[in-house]
């Protein structure tokens, strides 16, 4: 097989006509038969527009084709994501958002291709004016970021008033996962260290879904977070919980690195 990810752009195709997003893990759905299926891994995906490349959708198309075939690939869906719940239903949706099958006048087709050492999924996409790839090689997660520590906190409370953390919820949920816990238990020693310390906890989400919801959930995981502590101990009044959405961005919600940045929880010293 090429090198991931696997598929390149036609050729004589402009900078300016590649439409691509990258990440080395990222988790999505893809369709299996008619069900879902939750896949992670390194993810990367391409869009063009035909005019650009003067092709017709049927001559795209098959190229991808035989070069899918060519790497043992499968067909593993019978319907597109939004065939699998009522139309403009929440649930057809969200069905939508979790496969990143945006553009309804498109086709739908989910291939699986089976490495010795890695499952690899593939997406294609047409439509009358562009063709959207996008690529998934399954691949288990690797920890790249470490919880801050308390003597950290200290140090940013100190010269800039706030805290930047993140720490890992159940998704779409206030529940604190248990990888999340450290994280919360470094807040509890800042706090026990700094008797005269009091914090205003702050829940921030990234720009996708429903704008209330994102501000309520928001509240809900910035009061876990508080409740956790004074659970621990801390007394009431050195505490309070806000929930802000996406009123507060710290870096584009264009792309998934960004919008991994903006999911977090904010401590800020209050005077």
């Amino acid at each position: 097989m090429p090198p991931f990810p696997y598929l390149e752009y036609p050729s004589g195709l402009s900078e300016e006509g590649r439409f691509t997003n990258k990440a080395n893990f990222d988790s999505l759905h893809v369709v299996v038969g008619k069900q879902l299926r939750k896949v992670e891994g390194r993810v990367e995906s391409h869009k063009f527009y035909l005019s650009d490349v003067n092709m017709s959708e049927a001559e795209a198309r098959r190229n991808y084709e035989n070069l899918i075939a060519q790497m043992g690939g499968v067909k593993v869906n019978s319907a597109t994501p939004s065939e699998l719940a009522p139309a403009l239903s929440a649930e057809n949706t969200a069905n939508e958002q979790k496969t990143r099958f945006a553009d309804l006048g498109m086709t739908y087709d989910v291939y699986l291709v089976r490495k010795p050492d890695q499952l690899v999924w593939i997406v294609l996409m047409s439509g009358r004016s562009a063709v959207s790839t996008l690529v998934v090689a399954e691949q288990p997660f690797k920890q790249t970021i470490a919880f801050v520590t308390a003597d950290a906190m200290q140090s940013q409370l100190a010269s800039a008033g706030h805290v930047a953390l993140y720490i890992n919820f159940d998704t779409d949920k206030a529940a604190i996962r248990p990888d999340g816990r450290p994280a919360v238990d470094e807040i509890a020693k800042l706090l026990e260290k700094d008797p005269s310390l009091k914090l205003t906890i702050e829940g921030h989400t990234d720009n996708v879904g429903d704008p209330a919801h994102n501000k309520a959930l928001s509240q809900q995981r910035a009061d876990a977070v508080m409740g956790s502590l004074l659970a621990g101990g801390i007394a009431k009044d050195r505490l309070s919980a806000v929930g802000l959405g996406d009123a507060k961005p710290v870096a584009d919600n264009q792309d998934d690195t960004g919008r991994a940045k903006n999911r977090r929880v904010e401590l800020v010293k209050r005077t």
